[in-house]
């Protein structure tokens, strides 16, 4: 028997997930009472679906109906589960239970890091976003330097992913803001730039930046390795 605290536990994972029997998602973590799943096929609140999902090779899949609590747009949802048979309860439990005895339990209860997407291009966040979720960062999304500052008045990221050009203010205007603060001049911060002068680069670089990478020539899988790089740098 868990004790209450390791119930509280969401275990990081990335187990394949049926919903319905025809979307296929991935587990990115769980707990005995639920997961989030990475899908892009969009499920409404409250909406009662079926998953199917195998904890170990070899065994069976559970099967269970579960209901939608939350949605996280473009990325996935989370999802409580409804009443699974007492087989697949106890299943599930052995399954957390026995990541708890491992000896990189801590690397799989760690919270998941944080990185700040700041881009005035939906289209820029959203792809990037969806590799970072799915490599298992929690993303959070500004659309410009001073929601962003916001965002930093009650969050800590572990990153920043700061574009340059961008409307109202810039990303140059916001890293001399953040280096002047005591709580955020630490903050590690990866620029993403179209084409920059001389100028900008040498005041990004005396701002203390963590590394460049050009718009044009950095994939998804690029971005989420370098980003990965950095963090456990």
């Amino acid at each position: 028997m868990m004790t209450d605290q390791r119930k509280k536990v969401r275990l990081t994972t990335k187990l394949e997930v049926v919903i319905n029997e025809t979307v296929h998602g991935y587990a990115l973590d769980m707990s005995e009472d639920g997961m989030f799943i990475y899908t892009h096929v969009p499920f409404p609140e409250k909406r009662v679906i079926t998953l199917r999902f195998s904890l170990k090779d070899g065994e069976p899949p559970v099967v269970t109906r579960a209901v939608v609590r939350y949605v996280q747009e473009g990325v996935g949802i989370g999802v409580k589960f409804l009443n699974p048979r007492i087989e697949d309860q106890v299943r599930i439990k052995r399954f957390l239970e026995e990541a708890l005895k491992s000896p990189d339990f801590h690397d799989h209860v760690k919270e998941r890091k944080k990185v700040l997407l700041i881009d005035d291009s939906p289209t820029s966040r959203n792809v990037y976003k969806n590799k970072l979720v799915f490599m298992g960062f929690k993303v959070l999304e500004a659309s410009d330097g001073m929601e962003a500052l916001k965002i930093l008045n009650r969050e800590r990221p572990d990153l920043l992913l700061l574009d340059l050009k961008m409307e109202g203010m810039d990303g140059i205007k916001f890293l001399q803001i953040i280096r002047t603060k005591e709580e955020w001049k630490d903050l590690k911060v990866i620029v993403l730039s179209g084409r920059m002068t001389p100028q900008e680069a040498e005041r990004v670089t005396a701002l203390g930046v963590e590394d460049v990478l050009p718009k044009m020539l950095t994939t998804p899988n690029k971005l989420a390795e370098t980003v990965k790089r950095v963090i456990e740098g």
